[in-house]
């Protein structure tokens, strides 16, 4: 078996019923720690300054041996039903032809959304899974759905 990453874009501000709450730590990081608790793996934070136009890109870290990674689990808040710009930037990065991608996404009811689509679109060439979608307030008083 191959090795696993889990990236993830995580945000501390939750907006919820059209109230904006503030988190000490975003659901989606919450959401990848338990994954990686889980699977294993290697763990990587896909930060905001992803989202910059390419040549303003600034990494927090280079993955520099992507390709022994077999299994990706890219992680994300919903946005209006797409995963954010900085996950897409990512995406389009690196070269994920032959991995398996199984995203994983925390929203407040949209589940999915249209990421499935998006990563299909950017990553062609990769073997996408189904993906599990978790409420952001499920995390708290259901963790073990993750690791299910």
């Amino acid at each position: 078996m191959g090795r696993t990453l889990t990236a993830f874009f995580s945000m501390t501000r939750n907006l919820s019923y059209g109230k904006v709450k503030k988190l000490v730590i975003g659901h989606t990081e919450q959401a990848a720690d338990l994954i990686c608790d889980t699977i294993g793996g290697d763990l990587y934070r896909i930060n905001k300054t992803e989202a910059l136009l390419p040549e303003n890109i600034e990494y927090p870290k280079e993955i520099t041996d992507m390709d022994t990674y077999d299994t990706v689990y890219p992680g994300y808040p919903i946005c209006c039903h797409n995963m954010p710009a900085p996950v897409k930037e990512f995406l389009k990065k690196y070269s994920f032809a032959g991995k398996t991608i199984i995203p994983f996404c925390t929203h407040s009811g949209s589940g999915m959304g249209r990421s499935a689509d998006e990563i299909k679109l950017i990553c062609p060439d990769a073997r996408l899974s189904r993906g599990l979608a978790v409420a952001g307030a499920q995390l708290l008083s259901d963790p073990g759905r993750i690791r299910r």
